[in-house]
């Protein structure tokens, strides 16, 4: 029997957590053992941050030890790092091998350290290729190494049972028993399948984890019960309807999903694999700590430099606005950002003052007949945006995400579009792939929260530069945000 079940990427709610759940007559809940929880300091051995410890660690190792050459070599090493969030290389897998990543890893090193070495150049201060082309090979060696170094102690520690995170099985399919199966007789991929829910039990043999807990309606208490920290979806058995944005507490699990239509002989693209079995891990956040960090690394070089050689214009802007109308250059508003939190936003005046409530409320076409003609031309040209990189600075926008709407329209769109606070999974943009797709001002909201929560789902650095590149060509033609 097919089981329709809503499932939020990488952090998912199960029924009682909040998701939607569309299934058959629940099921007693057979009584199971307790799971000791999973817990001690090696339980984070399995994310990205030891990866990009042990990166942070050759950092150090050179900045020391290796006085010629030290600057390029920590800018080759800061490219190095961006280039490995944006290519997913920080995030954790349930296969570990190092061949496996060799070549992106190498490939985008290279791209890195020869950029490094070309900018100083570029800029006139010439560094001694010899000893950087000496000081890059060690470095991107020491790389791999660590890397290396913290797969086999993974790798160990999953061997010998110390990392074994409670998993629960959505489904009863065979790709479900098949994978209970494999993870009862592999200890490598770290996972202890603790059973599965269905709306019935399904035909296998009990053992190796293959134990019915209950109906699907009974997930959530099973999840807390069990202390579960992984869950799999078998979409032979399981129909994902939907993607849900926050988790609860008491029910935070990462979600990966066995594909329906896997099959020996016909290639599928897919993130991982448990025993060759393909398995592809959901991302609600659209990234993982490291490239958040290197997201926001990114985000406050930029700014200071876009603050810096924008200060005149910037400047200009400010003194035209107060010489054509005598009021402050700068309007303030309450937007909604991440996790629905307010703050408060910054741009050039280029309206005439209303009443904050119609401030509040006021959709775009409503507010043209008080744009003066001097924000016709800063709104034309986005130079009304500059502003707001304060507020990425602050911490409270990034350059590429989500354009923030006020909360009045954030509470009517939600209950309109029912995917519209999927957007505040991450943090709001100075610019989005809506607004370089042509969705800006009064256009249709539907279309604006499909492009947004696609570049959500399917974020990388280079996904930014990108929508950077497209929203520069594009300014001197926008209108609205």
């Amino acid at each position: 029997m097919k089981l329709e079940v809503d499932v939020s990427a990488e952090r998912t709610d199960l029924a009682g957590c909040g998701a939607e759940v569309r299934s058959g007559a629940g099921q007693q809940v057979v009584p199971a053992a307790r799971a000791r929880p999973f817990t001690g300091p090696v339980s984070m051995l399995t994310g990205g941050r030891q990866l990009l410890a042990g990166d942070v660690v050759v950092l150090v190792v050179f900045v020391a030890c290796w006085p010629d050459s030290r600057g390029t070599l920590s800018m080759g090493w800061l490219l190095t790092v961006l280039a490995y969030c944006s290519g997913g290389l920080y995030r954790p897998r349930l296969h570990l091998s190092l061949l496996d990543q060799m070549p992106s890893l190498l490939s985008r090193s290279l791209l890195a350290m020869t950029s490094a070495a070309a900018i100083p150049a570029l800029l006139g201060y010439p560094t001694e290729q010899r000893q950087f082309l000496y000081g890059a090979g060690l470095m991107i060696t020491g790389q791999l190494t660590a890397r290396g170094l913290i797969f086999t102690a993974i790798r160990i520690a999953r061997g010998n049972g110390t990392v074994a995170h409670p998993t629960l099985l959505i489904g009863n399919g065979a790709n479900a028993q098949k994978v209970a199966d494999i993870l009862s007789r592999y200890r490598s991929y770290g996972l202890r399948v603790v059973g599965y829910v269905a709306d019935e039990p399904g035909l296998g043999v009990a053992g190796g984890g293959w134990r019915y807990l209950g109906g699907i309606d009974k997930a959530a208490a099973i999840v807390r019960r069990e202390h579960v920290e992984i869950v799999i979806f078998d979409e032979t058995s399981c129909a994902i309807v939907g993607l849900l944005n926050h988790a609860p507490s008491g029910c935070d699990v990462a979600t990966f999903v066995m594909p329906q239509n896997w099959k020996v002989g016909v290639p599928r693209a897919t993130d991982d694999h448990i025993g060759a079995v393909p398995i592809l891990r959901m991302n609600s956040q659209g990234s993982t700590l490291a490239q958040r960090a290197g997201k926001r690394a990114f985000d406050v070089v930029l700014a200071i430099v876009a603050l810096i050689v924008l200060a005149p214009l910037m400047t200009l802007t400010a003194l035209v606005i107060c010489c054509a109308d005598g009021r402050a250059p700068i309007f303030t508003q309450v937007r909604v950002g991440r996790d629905g939190k307010h703050f408060t936003m910054y741009k050039f005046r280029s309206m005439k003052p209303a009443a904050a409530r119609q401030s509040d409320v006021a959709w775009s076409p409503e507010s043209v007949q008080r744009i003066g003609r001097i924000g016709r031309i800063i709104r034309r040209t986005s130079i009304d945006e500059l502003p707001q990189l304060v507020n990425i600075l602050r911490g409270d926008m990034t350059f590429v995400g989500p354009r923030p709407e006020r909360p009045h329209y954030v509470d009517k769109f939600s209950a309109m579009f029912p995917e519209y606070r999927s957007r505040h999974r991450v943090t709001v943009g100075l610019t989005g792939l809506a607004q370089v797709s042509g969705l800006r001002g009064d256009t249709s909201i539907d279309d604006r929260v499909r492009h947004d929560n696609y570049y959500i789902d399917h974020w990388n650095l280079w996904f930014d530069i990108k929508v950077l590149i497209w929203t520069l060509g594009q300014a001197f033609g926008a209108r609205g945000s």
